[in-house]
């Protein structure tokens, strides 16, 4: 009897909570750049080592003066400061006390993130430039013409990110908006989640021989597909349909290189040609499901491999690329995600609009949308989210599980769930068809 699509999800990610708890923490892990974090996963909390701005700073480029002096001041009897100094960003500040002559009715020219003069209530506040008049002079002055409110303008040390917050959450999956509170606090580095290493075969003899004109369709996007889900994955090529064929290129990778993800495509199946069940019993595989109830894709297998570094899952899916996208995208995608420390993907509700596009050779047996009720049921859709609410419909074209025109239009995943009817104007779960998660 065939698992479930639920009870499937749930024995994934029994399965990787057991190889993860099996690993050592310190290979869990890897350090890298902050150009280089964009879509990993942080590792841990990171806590700023200091409070910013450290200091008193300008928020405009102007002049520093003492705001209490401008409390009368008017276009008809402005008050005016002589300019001792400049102060740029990264400059040293001066130092001002109340006994300075300087600090009477003086003011400093101060840029934008410079720092204050120090001693705040000699000049506390920033003017603007626009809101002053510059008057030539051997000591040049400003005229200020209407009151300045205390501390105008002046960011106070720390009033940003305080010393020992949190800047990034453990777990995160970094954008580049998580680049700037990093940088800002002088953190360059950061430990992230190492990806999965993913590595993919295309089985079928009519992808090895030299004479056959089918194109490999499976290798390239379920690779492609990998690194869209944050692994990292490598081609290994296509395999005749022979059960010495898949067990030598499955155990050679084994022995030789860390592996965290097998997949293959075809060979799932119970035809005269469909061996991949049989390679793995014999290099001694635990078959965790072979067959859940859905539509497209019910002979997907799942099993876990022993290997020198430990045991590698292995997803078996169909042969059809259809349903090798359909199982790859709502099986092996979240158990990437499981193993990246990643939420599962929550779906768009959408309102259904209609399920018969296109021409009346779209209504076969194989494209009824109710057919296979007590399945899971998977379909390429197009979701439109310019009018008052969400709305989906079928993508055009004859649906199938070896069809591509559909994938043309396509933009999400339309998933009925087991005993569920598809009717217009009913509401709907809608994937992306493109995870949107990383980069």
């Amino acid at each position: 009897m065939a698992t479930t699509c639920s009870a499937a999800r749930s024995k994934l990610e029994e399965a990787a909570s057991q190889i993860q708890n099996s690993q050592d923490e310190s290979k869990k892990y890897e350090t890298v750049s902050l150009a280089e974090a964009i879509g990993r996963v942080a590792a841990r909390d990171y806590l700023s080592p200091i409070s910013t701005p450290e200091f008193d700073t300008s928020a405009m480029d102007g002049y520093a003066i003492s705001s209490s002096l401008t409390n009368l001041a008017t276009p008809e009897t402005p008050v005016f400061f002589c300019i001792r100094g400049t102060i740029a960003a990264g400059d040293k500040p001066k130092s001002i006390s109340p006994k300075d002559d300087m600090a009477l009715n003086s003011c400093v020219e101060i840029m934008t993130g410079a720092q204050f003069p120090e001693g705040e209530e000699v000049l506390d506040a920033c003017v603007k430039v626009e809101d002053t008049v510059r008057i030539a002079g051997e000591v040049p002055c400003i005229a200020v013409s209407k009151p300045v409110p205390r501390y105008a303008n002046r960011r106070f040390a720390g009033e940003d990110i305080q010393k020992g917050k949190v800047v990034l959450r453990k777990g995160s999956l970094m954008r580049a908006s998580h680049i700037m509170p990093l940088a800002s606090v002088g953190i360059d580095a950061i430990e992230v989640l190492k990806r999965p290493k993913v590595c993919i075969w295309s089985t079928g003899n009519e992808l090895t021989s030299k004479t056959s004109h089918v194109r490999d369709v499976n290798g390239v996007y379920l690779t492609a597909a990998s690194k869209e889900a944050g692994a990292e994955a490598t081609f290994m090529g296509s395999i005749h349909d022979e059960v010495e064929s898949l067990v030598c290129s499955i155990r050679e990778r084994l022995e030789l290189l860390s592996t965290d993800i097998m997949i293959t495509s075809g060979g799932v199946s119970v035809g005269k040609f469909d061996h991949v069940r049989q390679a793995l019993e014999i290099l001694g595989a635990k078959i965790v499901f072979h067959g859940v109830s859905i539509r497209p894709g019910h002979p997907v297998l799942f099993a876990l491999l022993p290997s020198p570094f430990g045991e590698v899952a292995f997803f078996g899916l169909p042969g059809n690329p259809g349903a090798a996208a359909a199982c790859f995208k709502f099986l092996t995608v979240p158990y990437i995600k499981l193993l990246l420390g990643q939420q599962p993907e929550n779906p768009m509700l959408a309102r259904l609009e209609n399920l018969e596009l296109g021409s009346s050779a779209r209504k076969s047996n194989m494209d009824a949308p109710n057919r296979g009720l007590n399945c899971d049921r998977f379909r390429p859709g197009v979701l439109d989210l310019t009018g008052r609410e969400p709305t989906v419909h079928d993508a055009p074209g004859v649906l199938g599980p070896a069809k591509m025109k559909p994938f043309v239009e396509a933009n999400c995943w339309i998933h009925i769930e087991a005993n569920e009817r598809l009717e217009a104007g009913q509401m709907v779960s809608c994937y992306p068809m493109n995870d949107t998660s990383i980069l």
